[in-house]
């Protein structure tokens, strides 16, 4: 009895995950897909009204899941809390999908009882644009709340007696929800254009940050990163790989990004570490012998050169590892591991990839001294960088509070505005 009563629940907990979203407790559009289909059936005509935040792939690969899901918790409080006030308390409310970040809001009639037409959900849409911006000033981090865009359609569909209702339904889902996006797509492609012309004519600079030594306060090397033109779509470095990775321009802005922390390290001129941000995958085929030449033109060498891989992309396969290490190390050059504490990498993992740095992701680096949970988990890496031989850097490091706590557990390496700030040039 038990043993069917749990498979039962089982099945049960399936369903459900199948059907309700996860973050938000909403149904989707198909577990409501029958009260759709009958209301219009009962009225013969049915609005639908789609709302959305934008591309959950601009937040959530650069900010992580349980941020976009924050996101997308608030968002729906916004929607849910008009029922009854722009959105008619009968209407049906269903989430995209069990991943989405949009609803689909259905109705016949207006909040006052009118049957619903064009100049009602434009005026809907208008009304909801001032909520969303009153939404994006909520005390959440800017830098993701930036990115938040707000997104609507709408379409009024008629019963049609030759047409399956369901089928009907679908279609005008497809059809709003395109409406909604056609003007992002069109955006997106302009943009995937710019951010090409900017790549063609070498449009990307570099700032360094510095990286101290925290037990004597000296300079010990410097973190290259890349910039877009400034004022630009581009000009923070997570917009130019999310673009470049959703075409054909990954290579070429790893490329770019790689030989001009380089080119323009040459006024750095003291000998320091360079670490260099670097996606896993595209090491065998970048850091090659034309990279060692040039490194040479520029006044460097293979043992000035840190490559930061981020655990931000995973590492699919133990051959990648292989040819990583033969790439690096086995040419003379070291490996830091970026993001350490938030990315894919287990311990295992790390292990075997043997980096001579960890970076302690700036997320967890952020308020530690008051942070139980960070705390320990700092100390954790702190353990495990000694039996793997490597050495930690602190990211992110932004008050004395924070400073004196990875100090006192023994990371004797840090970065982060307390220290220095990025800049193009040094004296």
């Amino acid at each position: 009895m038990n043993n069917d009563f749990n498979k039962i629940q089982s099945e049960w907990y399936k369903y459900r995950a199948c059907l309700f979203d996860r973050a938000t407790g909403l149904p989707t559009v198909n577990a409501i897909i029958d009260d759709i289909r009958k209301e219009l059936e009962k009225e013969k005509i049915l609005g639908i009204l789609f709302l959305a935040i934008g591309d959950q792939q601009q937040i959530e690969p650069v900010f992580g899941w349980e941020q976009y899901d924050e996101i997308v918790k608030y968002f729906t409080i916004t929607v849910l809390s008009e029922i009854g006030k722009l959105i008619p308390r009968q209407s049906l409310i269903g989430i995209s999908s069990i991943s989405g970040d949009g609803f689909f809001i259905f109705m016949n009639r207006d909040s006052n009882g009118a049957q619903i037409n064009k100049e009602y959900f434009l005026d809907l849409i208008e009304k909801f644009k001032i909520k969303i911006e009153q939404f994006k000033k909520k005390d959440l981090r800017h830098d993701v709340m930036n990115r938040v865009d707000f997104h609507a359609g709408y379409q009024i569909l008629h019963i049609d007696p030759l047409v399956r209702p369901e089928r009907l339904i679908y279609q005008a889902l497809e059809e709003v929800k395109y409406a909604a996006y056609f003007k992002e797509k069109m955006d997106e492609r302009k943009r995937y254009e710019e951010l090409r012309q900017i790549i063609y004519k070498k449009q990307i600079t570099t700032v360094y940050q510095p990286i101290y030594n925290l037990l004597d306060d000296t300079l010990y090397g410097y973190e290259a990163l890349s910039r877009g033109p400034a004022g630009s779509y581009f000009e923070s470095p997570d917009m130019i790989f999310l673009y470049a990775s959703k075409g054909e321009l990954l290579m070429s802005a790893e490329e770019t990004c790689l030989y001009q922390a380089v080119r323009n390290a040459r006024c750095l001129n003291n000998g320091n570490l360079l670490f260099i941000n670097i996606t896993p995958t595209l090491i065998p085929s970048l850091i090659n012998d034309n990279f060692k030449t040039f490194l040479q033109e520029a006044g460097l060498n293979n043992q000035h050169i840190v490559l930061e891989l981020t655990e931000k992309f995973a590492i699919p396969d133990h051959g990648l590892y292989q040819r990583i290490l033969v790439n690096t190390k086995g040419k003379g050059y070291k490996i830091a591991l970026d993001d350490v504490g938030i990315g894919y990498s287990t311990l295992e993992r790390i292990s075997e990839i043997t980096p001579d740095y960890l970076k302690f992701d700036r997320s967890l680096v952020r308020d530690i001294n008051k942070n139980l949970v960070r705390q320990e988990l700092a100390k954790s890496f702190v353990e495990f960088a000694k039996k793997i031989n490597a050495i930690i850097i602190a990211e992110g490091i932004e008050n004395k509070e924070e400073l004196d706590f990875i100090k006192s557990i023994g990371i004797n390496y840090g970065q982060g505005f307390l220290l220095g700030c990025p800049k193009s040039y040094f004296d």
